[in-house]
């Protein structure tokens, strides 16, 4: 069973990282921008597609970790609708307690929707909370996201637990996500190419961001058998996650913030990433000793 789930994780990272990286050099190589936004389209269905074909015509099996009735584990979902929220505000928050004369006190619409007027934002509290409810609620921006999930959550990350077990499965699948994103990123993809050392130290950056959102994600698929729940985390994390900045006077993803690929807004999701990650070891060492003195 190891056996056949090495060579599924092989072809799995083979065809889905050659896609990212094959689009990658193509747009080095022409500097167009048409492979760039092609691949920025493409990203969130290729694991899925690569998931789906693999399962099926590889393997023979059309099973999968993957249930849409959500609403049969309320905590799960209220967590997994409401918790990338709260730790992104409270980043971003913390970022602008640092860095003060970043914060505009306005929201700038109109470079988020094309043709709307900027906003000015009279009750941080209330715009806090509203964005974190919005991010908890659009439910079609996190069903987009079971195109990612259900690859590298749904499918990936199960044959990785059988091979490493649940810590190291988790910190591996986080790692190779990130591998898969760096193509985006050297493009100037979630971070400002203005940054020191970019493009590096924003690739860099991003590698953190999926270990760390990656254990979320992953330990809320463990826990459920149901890689839904991470879909619904990351379509929160990716709404509210693109907001920050437009608060700032920058208008820029920059190494520390204001969006939580920053080091600084980052605080509170490395936190309770830390949190659940020492929560997989315990857990595991439990299972050892339960073993041994069996």
């Amino acid at each position: 069973m190891k056996e056949k789930n090495r060579k599924a994780i092989i072809l799995y990272l083979v065809l889905v990282l050659g896609y990212s990286y094959l689009f990658g050099v193509l747009e080095l190589i022409f500097k167009n921008g048409v492979f760039y936004d092609f691949l920025g389209k493409s990203f969130t269905f290729v694991p899925v597609i690569t998931a789906l074909v693999l399962n099926k015509k590889v393997e023979k099996n059309t099973g999968g970790r993957m249930s849409l009735k959500v609403w049969k584990n309320p905590k799960a979902l209220a967590a997994s609708a409401f918790a990338p929220g709260i730790l992104i505000a409270m980043g971003a928050v913390l970022y602008f307690l640092v860095f003060p004369n970043e914060y505009s006190g306005v929201f700038a619409m109109g470079n988020l929707f094309e043709g709307r007027e900027n906003t000015a934002i009279s009750n941080p509290f209330m715009f806090v909370l509203i964005c974190i409810l919005i991010s908890a609620v659009f439910f079609p921006i996190h069903l987009l996201e079971l195109g990612e999930e259900v690859g590298w959550r749904g499918y990936l990350l199960w044959k990785q637990k059988d091979i490493y077990g649940e810590p190291k499965a988790v910190i591996i699948n986080g790692i190779e996500w990130g591998i898969a994103h760096l193509p985006l990123i050297y493009f100037g993809f979630n971070y400002s190419l203005d940054n020191p050392g970019a493009p590096w130290t924003n690739m860099l950056l991003m590698m953190l961001s999926c270990v760390v959102i990656g254990i979320l994600f992953s330990y809320v698929t463990l826990k459920t058998g149901n890689c839904v729940y991470a879909a619904i985390m990351h379509g929160a994390t990716n709404i509210i996650g693109e907001l920050p900045v437009y608060c700032s006077k920058s208008q820029q993803s920059g190494l520390l913030g204001p969006n939580p690929g920053g080091l600084l807004a980052m605080s509170f999701l490395f936190i309770a990433a830390a949190v659940l990650f020492i929560l997989m070891l315990r857990t595991k060492h439990r299972q050892r000793r339960t073993k041994i003195s069996h």
